[in-house]
């Protein structure tokens, strides 16, 4: 958008038009044209200001250098830099693992409010430019910056007010990011960019605005000594918007309508059995100027080459609004085992003026068996939490059931922490009990030694029974520790829908309220011996003893003369041994498998005899 603006016009005694150019942003000077004019409009010299701007421009900014342009304030007692606001080049963080700075330039911004044994007063902190922005005919102005650092339970703002400072409205904070706890989360990127649409927070005096940076702890209660890592702002501004941007703000592809989640949950990697029509839908904002006519949302699906496409009706979003939009046509994946790529765009009528805030992308897979709600990108961790921190702790995620089935087993993925070493972790599963209103224990593993292969893995279990599902079912699959002061780390992925991530500590059912999917996949197979026979050709015994360290021994019997072929094969498929006694008479023999051979952990074994399968597990413990 190109304005051009007349500033101040006078009348000389020299009886001409002449342009006062106090008060001009400083970005602006190197575009300003004088010009000067008769009454009659005939031009004699240039004396006429002329600006010319567009979105994108940086109507304000300031990186820190100058640290007398801010005031910091907070309760008394608060001693910058070690707590409260100060600005320097180093973070002076407690926090061990956050680097010493933001990798910016020069100064910065810098919080700090406590350490881990050290309680101090609540706040608010805050950090004030001294000077106001006019911001007078600025199209959908965002104010933006750069941040690094982390956040426990408590309030990080930016803060923006028009009456001199005797109100401040919140324009922006960190609460959509997940707290760094015990139950997850982590450092910023080292910087992060925000940005923030603050129309409708400067409605009340555009040319009046000022800006603040804002911290408080209250609302942890003093048991928690109001403690957080440590935050860090760099190179704020505030930008001018464009006419038509409209931004996406987040999607989703929804399974099915489950009993209880009847709006569907999101799956990452989903079993040919559970196939189910996906429903398509995500949100945007309005970040321009200006009224989008026909804003919609646009899904396409490919795998390879294109396999759906669909769109959503357009609506008409207002400056700074919010809408959620869903595509009408659902999409079915085929049978076939591979991924899906998925690309979500928005649009509309008008043509817009920025296209990078547009587009998410995301893939589904369809495998044999494995079903999961997570992405499979580490986002987070969690082994306890606060209320419990050395708690007995199971964790894990909702699956809704769309076709009958079995689950046999779940897969678990835990972090690097060398410590999770030599503890005991397991699997329980539940199913949600309509007649009590509660989800209700059906199977559980036994104990599994996390072992040096493990860590930073995923680790395979078995239940030794497998759970019929039926259509319609809700089941609650969790990972457990016994706890301890240094309990087991389970890895966690993406952010996930409320009350769809659940668990217990110490007994005691719980969910968490900004969840992220635990790393927990249920597998959908019968690990029981299946006997392909339609006679009584052979039989194939279970190895004794199993679990077994040393030595284990297989009785097997065959009916007639056959070719016989035995293959071992770890949880992941691959194959670590391969037995061939070859063609044998009918009788009873014995195979000996040497532990030796063999990493701790679940095994199958399967008996090729004639054109005849038989699998069977075996666990190998150390």
């Amino acid at each position: 958008m190109k304005k051009f603006y007349l500033f101040g016009f006078s009348v000389l005694a020299s009886g001409m038009l002449s342009a006062q150019v106090s008060n001009l942003p400083a970005e602006s000077s190197n575009q300003v044209q004088q010009l000067k004019t008769n009454f009659d409009g005939t031009i004699t010299s240039k004396n006429l200001i002329c600006e010319t701007r567009a979105g994108g421009d940086i109507i304000w900014s300031h990186d820190f250098t100058v640290a007398a342009d801010w005031t910091a304030a907070g309760p008394v007692g608060a001693t910058p830099p070690e707590h409260g606001w100060s600005i320097g080049t180093t973070t002076n963080s407690w926090a061990g693992g956050m680097a010493s700075n933001m990798n910016t330039t020069g100064n910065f911004a810098r919080f700090r409010n406590g350490t881990t044994t050290t309680a101090i007063q609540d706040g608010p902190f805050t950090l004030t430019y001294n000077t106001s922005i006019d911001l007078t005919g600025i199209p959908a102005p965002s104010l933006q910056f750069e941040q690094y650092g982390a956040r426990f339970i408590t309030v990080q703002a930016v803060q923006v007010s028009t009456d001199n400072g005797a109100n401040w409205i919140t324009v922006g904070t960190n609460d959509d990011i997940t707290p760094l706890t015990s139950g997850g989360g982590d450092f910023y990127p080292r910087p992060m960019t925000r940005s923030y649409n603050i129309s409708e927070e400067i409605v009340g005096d555009p040319s009046n605005v000022m800006v603040r940076l804002y911290w408080n702890g209250a609302q942890n209660g003093p048991s928690v000594n109001y403690i957080d890592y440590g935050w860090y702002i760099d190179n704020i501004r505030i930008v001018e918007g464009f006419d038509y941007d409209v931004q996406e703000e987040a999607t989703y592809h929804r399974s099915g309508v489950g009993t209880i989640y009847t709006f569907g949950l999101e799956y990452y990697m989903i079993p040919t059995s559970q196939i189910t029509p996906i429903n398509f839908s995500g949100n945007c904002s309005n970040q321009g100027a200006l009224t989008h006519t026909g804003a919609k949302l646009n899904v396409d699906v490919s795998k390879g080459a294109s396999v759906f496409s669909g769109t959503s009706a357009g609506v008409g979003l207002v400056a700074n609004a919010f809408d959620t939009m869903a595509v009408t046509a659902t999409f079915t994946p085929a049978s076939g085992l591979g991924v899906y790529d998925i690309t979500y765009w928005f649009d509309g009528t008008n043509a817009e003026e920025v296209t990078t805030n547009d587009t998410i992308y995301d893939a589904i897979e369809v495998t044999s068996y494995m079903y999961a709600r997570d992405n499979g990108v580490n986002g987070g961790l969690i082994s306890s939490i606060s209320s419990s921190p050395e708690g007995v702790l199971q964790i894990g995620n909702v699956f809704e059931i769309f076709a009958d089935g079995v689950i046999g087993g779940a897969e678990v993925v835990i972090s690097d922490k060398p410590e999770n070493e030599g503890q005991l972790m397991y699997v329980q599963i539940y199913k949600y009990d309509a007649g009590v209103g509660d989800y209700v224990y059906y199977e559980g593993t036994a104990d599994y030694t996390i072992l040096p292969g493990d860590i930073d893995n995923a680790i395979h279990f078995v239940f030794p029974n497998p759970v019929d599902v039926v259509v319609g079912d809700d089941v609650l699959l969790v990972a457990g520790h016994y706890g301890g002061t240094d309990p087991v780390e389970f890895r966690t992925a993406q952010s996930t829908d409320e009350q769809t991530v659940l668990g217990f500590i110490d007994g005691s059912a719980f969910y968490l309220s900004t969840p992220e999917a635990v790393m927990i996949r249920a597998d959908m197979r019968d690990f029981t011996a299946i006997e392909e026979l339609e006679n009584n050709s052979f039989t194939v015994g279970q190895n004794v003893p199993n679990p077994f360290e040393n030595t284990s021994v297989i009785t097997y019997t065959i009916a007639e003369a056959s070719n016989v072929s035995v293959q071992f094969v770890d949880v992941t498929g691959k194959v670590v041994k391969t037995i061939t006694p070859g063609t044998q008479e009918a009788g009873t023999y014995t195979i000996t498998v040497d532990g030796a051979d063999l990493a701790e952990g679940i095994y199958f074994y399967t008996f090729t005899i004639g054109d005849q399968k038989v699998t069977k597990q075996m666990v190998v413990t150390k």
